[in-house]
């Protein structure tokens, strides 16, 4: 029986793996943050949506947690900041992010 293993490699500094983009800092220690895809479309609920309030306001709090679990502190703000843009290019008030 032939079995194949796929082998991640790391590309400059990255190396994504599941979810998580590893990465190697300035001083040659590893970081992580949430892997994004090249294909990323930043497409979610808009606010003026016809949807529940509940369900607009879970997609950014489980996008927010996701950050949490998976970035390291060089990374979190990073990612807030971005999700901070796309939601308010959504509709999102301040007070809503």
């Amino acid at each position: 029986m032939n079995i194949q293993f796929m082998i991640e490699k790391e590309e400059e500094v990255y190396l994504p793996f599941l979810d998580i983009d590893r990465y190697r800092k300035l001083d040659d220690s590893l970081g992580h943050k949430i892997y994004q895809k090249s294909i990323r479309t930043n497409l979610y609920l808009r606010w003026d949506s016809h949807h529940h309030p509940a369900n607009e306001q879970s997609v950014l709090a489980s996008l927010i947690h996701t950050a949490e679990a998976l970035c390291d502190q060089d990374s979190i703000t990073q990612e807030l900041e971005f999700f901070t843009i796309v939601f308010m290019e959504h509709g999102y008030n301040p007070q809503q992010i």
